[in-house]
């Protein structure tokens, strides 16, 4: 790693850059000294099929095979096994053989025995074209956990909603417990990162994290899914999952006929003769009252997988956390993508915060990617929002305008004061607190006229 050498002073500086190289870049390639690449450490495996090239076919090449612009003597990787000497920083634009095109930022060293180089490591991170953006979620997680199938930890939400800090703090207190959890909240609140977060700060950080995808569920698949089969050798989710975590995702997906098959699993404590320890995490999208009410969750079942709820809040309830997620991902793509300093204009903070949401988060992280797609400066407007977000917003306020077209006082008050209200909101960047201060109302009160004017 490096040609490391002379007394502690310089080893222990050289191996102070080696580490700043590997905490700045997201790629590892390590080839041996004919530029053959020996490992390789992506922080999105996708971008091999982007590439054309299975894993399998990547490690049975050169680093230059793969690309149309890349030769022994424009390659990085044999600069340095041929001189002996790291190359820092370089940014190159490379190009697949099938096309697709990138930039690239690396540092290189050679690996270094007897005074000569048998290989080379190389620390890169790659630049997208914003067409290209959806290849970039992976790039979110944290390098520490890839091995355990995570990508989140309970630090990776972005809020800063009371409640929603309220919920965080019962998921920090539930990682240190063994006892099932129960998430609630609509598709798109980030069940995910919880319950990824809880995982990665108990335990059993160590061990996998599993999901069972409950609505792909049926009669003819529960059981393989869940225990595995002899015939094919295949392994289960309760096996897979031993020692580590569980996810049942989507549970009130699965259909009331197969809820006592899975309550069955989740009681077993032996498989196959081995001890089975599985900490349990379940998550909903539908309100669990409802369900309960309307049979399509079975009590026993519920009761054996809520011993713990968090229950988390639609974005809708907690618009003060929109600049800060934007803010987020924004800086995210600035620094992975070729569009490197976009903002947003003030027009469009004030339309998201007009809308209602109902994808919540994911659907915000949506608008963005779109948004980016259709941009031709670095300013994100209106016009590149898409359209039925600003559609829905438009009839929003044409409804309320049409509504109070009997001129009635009390309608006209009410139209009025909806104005005011979403405006305030606006200049606080949502925050309900200060809004109320402003007004001279309760927050309560303000809560309810939101809600009543459909602003949360």
């Amino acid at each position: 790693m490096g040609n490391i050498h002379g007394d502690k002073g310089e080893k222990f500086m050289e191996l102070q850059q080696f580490a700043q190289a590997f905490s700045e870049f997201d790629n590892v390639l390590i080839t041996d000294d004919k530029g053959c690449a020996i490992f390789y450490d992506l922080a999105d495996l996708n971008i091999l099929l982007e590439i054309g090239l299975t894993p399998d076919e990547f490690f049975h090449s050169t680093v230059t095979d793969n690309y149309q612009n890349l030769s022994p003597e424009t390659s990085t990787v044999f600069q340095v096994i041929q001189t002996g000497q790291p190359v820092l920083y370089y940014e190159q634009q490379l190009t697949t053989l099938n096309g697709f095109s990138y930039l690239s930022l690396s540092s290189t060293y050679p690996i270094m025995e007897h005074g000569k180089a048998i290989g080379a490591i190389e620390f890169s991170k790659h630049f997208y074209e914003t067409k290209q953006i959806k290849y970039l979620d992976n790039f979110l997680g944290h390098k520490l956990y890839r091995d355990n199938h995570t990508t989140y930890r309970l630090e990776d939400y972005i809020t800063t909603n009371a409640e929603m800090k309220t919920q965080l703090e019962k998921a920090r207190r539930s990682a240190q417990k063994s006892a099932p959890v129960l998430l609630t909240g609509e598709t798109g609140t980030g069940k995910d990162i919880i319950a990824q977060g809880i995982h990665n700060e108990s335990e059993r950080y160590t061990k996998p994290f599993i999901t069972l995808n409950c609505s792909t569920l049926t009669e003819d698949n529960i059981f393989t899914q869940l225990y595995g089969s002899d015939n094919e050798a295949k392994s289960g989710k309760l096996q897979e999952a031993n020692g580590g975590t569980l996810l049942i995702d989507h549970l009130n997906l699965l259909d009331v006929s197969l809820q006592a098959k899975l309550l069955h699993s989740v009681d077993i404590k032996v498989l196959n003769g081995e001890p089975l320890d599985i900490r349990y995490i379940t998550t909903v999208n539908e309100d669990v009252d409802k369900l309960l009410a309307e049979k399509r969750l079975r009590e026993d079942l519920f009761y054996r997988l809520n011993v713990l709820q968090i229950d988390l809040p639609p974005l809708r309830l907690r618009k003060e956390d929109i600049p800060l997620i934007l803010d987020f991902y924004i800086q995210f793509y600035n620094e992975h993508t070729l569009q490197k300093n976009v903002s947003y204009c003030n027009e469009v903070i004030q339309l998201f915060y007009a809308y209602h949401w109902p994808g919540n988060v994911r659907e915000l992280k949506n608008a963005l990617e779109s948004a980016y797609n259709n941009l031709l400066g670095d300013e994100i407007l209106v016009e590149h929002v898409p359209e039925r977000i600003k559609k829905n917003v438009q009839h929003s306020t044409q409804s309320i305008m049409q509504n109070n077209q009997t001129g009635h006082l009390r309608d006209l008050t009410e139209a009025y004061e909806r104005l005011i209200i979403a405006e305030k909101l606006r200049e606080t960047d949502g925050r309900l607190a200060e809004t109320a201060r402003r007004l001279g109302i309760s927050r309560q009160l303000l809560k309810y006229k939101c809600l009543k004017y459909e602003l949360l």
